[in-house]
């Protein structure tokens, strides 16, 4: 990519392809990243998100109160408070899950084909988890003199209109949840939590069950992969121009996080999942769930393979200086040895994918794995009393997962028509 290029990018290329590409953390190192996402949720910047989230309305749950104005006042404070410390209890009570490369593509190409499963308590493989995914599940693009636009900055004049930048979601926490979980130490009993849709709905009853959903983004965005001398911004208080190169040191100098919080959503047990819509996170929460489903499938419909990483001795203590009450094991998940694609399948994936999107998947799973109704009771079938599930079937796997993928356009014709049955 040639200098004018990079600097002046046309509308169809946008900033997403220049910046770096999303590199997951060796699975070693997530238990010392739980630690740091479970103290920086609590800190200025990630619990004024948290409020950010209530007061525009963009939480899962919007807390109302009767009382006094000046408690209804502050509601948007308390409810962001809430629901940051509700976040840390989350991860510090987290099974950690670190999902490699395929695998995440493998739940991507079978969430394709939504789910229409009721959500169940069961699919969760733990409780309360972390999972970091290898390859992004999605992402956000967002308008990038919007995204410069604030009390601090404003875009420069001559900034490229068609610009954008790309968040995407490498992460996401969850924990059984009902709305008891948010009235933590002491906090107003008056509080009553409704949900962000349908529109008109009514506040969540105290015995409403579901699991709660965080997902999480790349807290650095990515200036450092751009040209340095950019001009990007202006300075609203001294009037400078910024750099891209200004921006990576600010971000630096800011110490941003590894992994910042990015969106939440709420699914009640035994209710379907939400209608998957683009770039949001209710696409985000099919992936998650086949992510579980797959993870869930044993015997002959086992589709991935679990390998347990231990926690050193000098990192369990670390753990409980810092209150860590989950597991500090990491859970590998990868695509059992019997399905996993060719070395070179996956690598012309990656090579065709920029990092910081949902990977191409194309060459790894040339059909496109298919969801099947499965009674697990044919015995009581007949009669209504069996139970069914949703079972992810690896249609594109035929024979050794190293040779190429054999179709045919034969076509069988009858010469003569068939005897007619007496």
């Amino acid at each position: 990519m040639n200098a004018e290029r990079a600097i002046r990018p046309s509308r169809e290329v946008t900033t997403s392809a220049l910046l770096g590409a999303w590199v997951v953390p060796h699975p070693s190192e997530l238990p010392d990243l739980r630690i740091q996402m479970c103290e920086q949720v609590l800190r200025p910047p990630c619990g004024r998100e948290f409020m950010m989230r209530v007061a525009g309305g963009r939480s899962p749950l919007i807390p109302t109160i009767s009382g006094p104005p000046e408690q209804t006042a502050a509601i948007d404070i308390t409810g962001g408070m809430l629901m940051a410390r509700c976040e840390q209890r989350r991860l510090r009570q987290a099974q950690l899950y670190w999902v490699d490369e395929d695998m995440t593509s493998l739940a991507l190409a079978a969430a394709a084909t939504p789910s229409h499963e009721p959500v169940r308590a069961r699919r969760m493989p733990a409780e309360s988890g972390l999972m970091l995914f290898a390859h992004p599940i999605g992402g956000l693009d967002v308008d990038l003199a919007a995204a410069l636009t604030g009390p601090w900055t404003t875009a420069a004049p001559d900034l490229d209109e068609g610009l954008r930048l790309t968040f995407p979601v490498v992460g996401v926490s969850w924990s059984q949840w009902s709305p008891a979980d948010l009235d933590l130490d002491g906090a107003p009993r008056k509080i009553r939590w409704t949900p962000r849709t349908p529109p008109g709905a009514a506040p969540l009853p105290p015995e409403f069950d579901g699991v709660w959903l965080t997902f999480w983004t790349t807290g650095g965005k990515g200036w450092d992969s751009l040209p340095a001398d950019l001009p990007l911004a202006i300075d609203t208080h001294t009037g400078a121009t910024l750099t891209a190169a200004n921006l990576a040191a600010r971000e630096t100098l800011a110490g941003s996080a590894r992994l910042q919080t990015h969106d939440e959503l709420v699914l009640p047990f035994d209710q379907p999942l939400p209608r998957p819509h683009q770039d949001n996170a209710s696409r985000w929460a099919h992936v998650v769930y086949t992510a579980w489903q797959l993870m869930g499938q044993t015997g002959n419909a086992q589709l991935t393979e679990t390998e347990t990483m231990p926690r050193p001795r000098h990192g369990q203590k670390r753990d409980k200086r810092a209150g860590i009450l989950g597991p500090g094991t990491v859970q590998l998940v990868r695509v059992h040895t019997r399905h996993r694609p060719s070395a070179q399948a996956t690598a012309e994936d990656t090579a065709a994918s920029h990092g910081r999107r949902a990977p191409q998947w194309n060459r790894r799973w040339p059909v496109r794995p298919y969801r099947r109704n499965t009674c697990l009771n044919p015995r009581a079938h007949a009669d209504g009393g069996c139970e069914h599930e949703e079972r992810v079937v690896p249609a594109h796997i035929k024979g050794p997962a190293d040779k190429p993928l054999v179709t045919t356009d034969r076509v069988h014709i009858w010469d003569t028509p068939p005897p007619l049955q007496p």
